[in-house]
This record gives C-alpha cells, sequence and structure tokens, in this order.
C-alpha cells in the first residue's frame, strides 16, 4: 500500500520526474571552455527527434509540465550563468538542452492543437492545460473503430 502510494508522487524512484531531475543534474556538468568542442556530432542530431518526442511523451503523459517547465528554465540559467563565465555546453549537454527545447515546442503544439477541444477542456480545467495522449486517443482514435 505504502509503495503504491509512493509511486503516485512526482520524483518517485523511476518515475518521470527523476527523470527530469537527473537530467539536469546531467546537463549541469556538461560544459566546456573551447567553443570548437561545442558541437553535436551529426549522428547525434538525428536522436535529437526522437529524444525529444521521448520527453514529449513524458511530459504530457506523466502530467508533469509544471516540472518540466521549471527543469527547463533551470537549464537555461544555468547555461546563461556559464556562458558570462566563457564555458560552453559540450556535445551532450547541446544534446539534452535541444532535446528539452524541442519537448517544449511539441508541447505548445500539442496544447495549441487541442486547446478548443471542449471534451479534454472539461476533463484537464484550469490554466494549466496540458492533455495526456491517452486521452486524446480513447476519445477521438479508438471511437473511430
Amino acid at each position: 500500500m505504502e509503495a503504491t502510494r509512493r509511486r503516485q508522487h512526482l520524483g518517485a524512484t523511476g518515475g518521470p520526474g527523476a527523470q527530469l531531475g537527473a537530467s539536469f543534474l546531467q546537463a549541469s556538468g556538461c560544459f566546456t571552455a573551447s567553443k570548437a568542442e561545442s558541437l553535436i556530432p551529426g549522428p547525434a542530431l538525428l536522436l535529437v527527434a526522437p529524444s525529444g518526442l521521448y520527453y514529449w511523451y513524458l511530459v504530457t503523459e506523466g502530467q508533469i509540465f509544471i516540472l518540466f517547465i521549471f527543469t527547463f528554465f533551470a537549464m537555461l540559467a544555468l547555461v546563461l550563468h556559464q556562458k558570462r563565465k566563457r564555458l560552453f555546453l559540450d556535445s551532450n549537454g547541446l544534446f539534452l538542452f535541444s532535446s528539452f527545447a524541442l519537448t517544449l515546442l511539441l508541447v505548445a503544439l500539442w496544447v495549441a492543437w487541442l486547446w478548443n477541444d471542449p471534451v479534454l477542456r472539461k476533463k484537464y480545467p484550469g490554466v494549466i492545460y496540458v492533455p495526456e495522449p491517452w486521452a486524446f486517443y480513447t476519445l477521438h482514435v479508438s471511437s473511430r473503430h
């Protein structure tokens, strides 16, 4: 009973909140003094889209948008602070930051696309409206079959 209750809280072991926290810790150690080392290799660029899509799914299905947006802006603040010290994100940090930026774009597009859906608006009331993909699927896709 207690273990089930613990898993329902954000940041529980293995939960999506814990993954965002680990991503922030990883990004905090991904700085280099050389601007030349601050490039994403070509093959890694191909993986930014699947990574961003994966984080989009975590943010929307896990309903952790608030935690995600705080993590993203903390990463942005850290990057800007380190830039003043002439430290730049290395390839790992750029990959992670690019994935998070793509995730933010995907979440914004998702919310904009479903903004006027009356059923989902009723299910997810309030100012912060981020519908779950599974709710969209059961409402609009599976009902067609």
